[in-house]
Parts: C-alpha cells; sequence; structure tokens
C-alpha cells in the first residue's frame, strides 16, 4: 500500500505522529482488502490518512467531533461529526476495517467506543487501533519513579480545555485486551511505531529481568496476565506507540 506521507505535501498534516501512520498504513496493505471495501478512520483529525486510504482505491469514511480541522478533505470522503463518548453514525455491520488513530486514551468512555466499533463492523472485518504504549521499559520504569502514567489534569483545565484535549485514559495492554474480546474483536498481532534504541542500549537488563521472571510463573499465571504479550518485543522495545490489529469474530466462534 502505497505510503505518500513524505512525497505529498498536499495531504493534510497528520495529528499523530508520521511514524504511526507509516506503520498502519503497512499493516493495512497486509490485509488484502478488496478494492471498494468500506473503511473507517475515527477519529479522522485532520484527514490525512483517510485521503492516503482513498488514494488506494477503498470507499473512506471519517468521524471526528471537530469536522472544521479536516474541511480541505474533498467530498470523496464522507464525513460525519460525532462524540465519541456517545455513539458512531452508522448501521450495524457497515465497514469492512476501522481504524483508530491516537483516540481512544482522549475519550472519556473508551467501553463504549471500543462497544460501537465492534457494532458498525462487519463480522470477519478488521480494527487497528493505535494508543501509547505505557507498557514499553521507559514507561515502566516511570511508572516505579513517579507512581502514575501521567499528570494530573486539574479541574480548572478540564473545565477550560473541554474533554478529550489531553491523555484522559490510558491503558495498559491487558486493559485493551479485555475491552476488544469482551466485544467480539479478536487480537491478531500487535506492532509498534518504531523502535526506541535507547531502551535496547540502556534498559535491556531490566527488559531480561521481566522475561526471567516471567518464565519462571506458572502457565495459568502468564494467561492471567497476558506475559506472552507483554513480553514481547513491540510491548516491551517498541516506541511511543502500541498499534493492535483485531478481527471481528464471526456468530459461530464467539
Amino acid at each position: 500500500m502505497d505510503n505518500p506521507l513524505s512525497t505529498n505535501p498536499m495531504l493534510p498534516k497528520p495529528r499523530a505522529r508520521e511514524e504511526i501512520h507509516q506503520a498502519v498504513i503497512s499493516l493495512i496493505g497486509k490485509l488484502n482488502l478488496a478494492k471498494g471495501s468500506k473503511v473507517l478512520d475515527v477519529p479522522m483529525g485532520p484527514g490525512a490518512l483517510s485521503v492516503i486510504l482513498f488514494q488506494n482505491g477503498y470507499q473512506v469514511f471519517g468521524v471526528d467531533i471537530d469536522l472544521a480541522q479536516s474541511e480541505s478533505v474533498q467530498s470523496y470522503v464522507i464525513r460525519k461529526k460525532a462524540d465519541l463518548n456517545n455513539s458512531i453514525p452508522f448501521e450495524d455491520e457497515f465497514f469492512d476495517l476501522v481504524v483508530s488513530l491516537e483516540g481512544i486514551e482522549h475519550l472519556e468512555n473508551p467501553f463504549q467506543f471500543i462497544r460501537e466499533i465492534s457494532r458498525v463492523l462487519r463480522q470477519g472485518g478488521y480494527f487497528i487501533l493505535s494508543t501509547p504504549n505505557i507498557c514499553n521499559l521507559e514507561e515502566r520504569l516511570n511508572y516505579l519513579l513517579r507512581g502514575s502514567f501521567y499528570r494530573f489534569i486539574s479541574p480548572n483545565e478540564f473545565k477550560e480545555k473541554g474533554s478529550g484535549f489531553d491523555h484522559q485514559n490510558l491503558m495498559t495492554w491487558v486493559e485493551m485486551k479485555q475491552i476488544l474480546e469482551w466485544n467480539g474483536l479478536k487480537p491478531l498481532f500487535l506492532e509498534k511505531d518504531k523502535i526506541k534504541w535507547r531502551q535496547i542500549l540502556f534498559l535491556w537488563p531490566l527488559g531480561l529481568l521481566i522475561w526471567l521472571y516471567g518464565r519462571l510463573q506458572p502457565a495459568t499465571r502468564r494467561k492471567k496476565y497476558c506475559m506472552d504479550d507483554n513480553e514481547s518485543f513491540p510491548v516491551m522495545f517498541g516506541g511511543s506507540s502500541l498499534i493492535s490489529v483485531s478481527k471481528k469474530l464471526f456468530m459461530n466462534e464467539i
């Protein structure tokens, strides 16, 4: 799948980092979706991914609470306004693929968001989700030192800037996986946005310690805490974002 982010100055400037777009575009290409498949970009932000998806032959739809930022996107991308804490304005099982880049962590109600994603996605369809990776080694060490994955947002700041302006719901992979599976979305694999080399250079002893600890745990405990995933390279040594690819199960698979 073509990636014109760096070569097409006419594209809207992506809100998410370019390396996230590059990784997601590559993943979409591996899904072998038929031309003309219906794809939802949610939240669509300025619309860079929507334009790329259209240029690669898909029917593209975008949803965001702020459509002003995607005004430059031409009418071939069907845009709809919606508060993603509530409902997504499409009928059941409408899409073949739903892509959500760096959005779920800004929502007050991520559970409702994933329920709606599952509702509008057809059985056998795919869901690609990217969100900050708070399970990599750097973030685990930060949590150990400061006792928090993110800063405190005061009531005054929340009142002034409104819901969604910053990270309100950062999630571990265990939390993301359970939300997905509760809603019939089976995670297939995880991907990173990039490699953080300083984690490999400076934190590999911590990674080795975590891996050795995991090897000593019984299989039931490893499954309970998703240790196989949490010890994987994309999670421990991946970049700032974790990208999951899930498939909506058919009714006879649930």
